[in-house]
């Protein structure tokens, strides 16, 4: 096990994690990096959403789409998925 040192700038963290009290941002990074650890994929084939395409992003879109319209697209409350966030990083 290795462990690191990092600075955070504490009025940064407020204003854009206002949910993550300072003295609880260092539990909820270890929870985000045990996350990322956890993929058991490699990272060369992971590709940030920014990577695609104009047409590959419109071709995904149209696909949602088609779904929500087929009926078979899952809906989640913003409750829920703020739930299940504060859940898995204890906030």
């Amino acid at each position: 096990m290795c462990s690191f040192n990092i600075t955070v700038d504490e009025s940064k963290l407020a204003r854009n994690y206002p949910g993550v009290a300072s003295e609880r941002f260092g539990q909820w990074l270890q929870s985000w990096v045990d996350d990322i650890i956890a993929v058991d994929v490699p990272v060369s084939s992971r590709v940030s959403p920014n990577a695609h395409s104009y047409e590959e992003m419109k071709a995904a879109i149209r696909e949602r789409i088609e779904k929500i319209e087929a009926g078979k697209a899952v809906f989640y409350s913003n409750e829920e998925v703020f739930s299940s966030i504060r859940e898995r990083y204890g906030l």
